[in-house]
């Protein structure tokens, strides 16, 4: 048997060596008996649960940020996809409205550099490399026109698929956010 004081009360208890639970006869409290190399003693059960309790809300609560925390980073990391850089190496996500500006600039510019050169060329002589650069020089407005639309409209799917993504990663971010409340 091993001589203790009841933390709650301080009144003495008399404990069975192996007893890993008490409950002073003096105050009702339950207790826990604590052993270590140096010391034996008694703690509150009801305070090991209020401890436990906090800890447990802490880690939920760690648990969530941390749930918040690593969506935005796959969110940042999903988002890079998506950027380009300009020719000074800024960074940019694709947007609807200048991917269509950019489209149409392109495809008007092809089209008339087509329309001046058939002109040019119309009365170009037919010898040496002339027949030749007769056929070349409009098919590079052709080429513009061709690109200018695939650019457009890849660009444009882009914008529209960073957007779709965006719309996910906030509905998820707001769902975690609505069950920290």
């Amino acid at each position: 048997m091993e001589s203790l004081n009841c933390n709650s009360c301080g009144a003495p208890l008399e404990v069975p060596d192996s007893a890993n639970y008490v409950k002073c006869n003096h105050c009702g409290q339950q207790l826990v008996v604590r052993r270590s190399e140096s010391a034996t003693f008694t703690e509150a059960v009801d305070r090991l649960a209020e401890t436990t309790e906090a800890l447990s809300e802490q880690v939920e609560e760690l648990s969530r940020h941390n749930e918040l925390a690593e969506l935005d980073r796959r969110w940042e990391l999903e988002r890079e996809n998506f950027t380009f850089s300009d020719k000074h190496g800024h960074r940019h996500l694709p947007d609807e409205k200048n991917s269509m500006i950019g489209g149409i600039v392109t495809v008007v510019f092809g089209c008339l550099w087509t329309i001046i050169a058939v002109g040019m060329m119309a009365n170009a002589p037919n010898f040496g490399l002339f027949p030749i650069v007769k056929i070349v020089f409009p098919i590079f407005g052709v080429l513009f026109v061709v690109f200018g639309a695939t650019a457009a409209m890849r660009n444009f799917q882009m914008a529209k698929d960073y957007k779709a993504a965006y719309r996910r990663y906030q509905t998820e971010r707001e769902r975690i956010i609505r069950e920290q409340s």
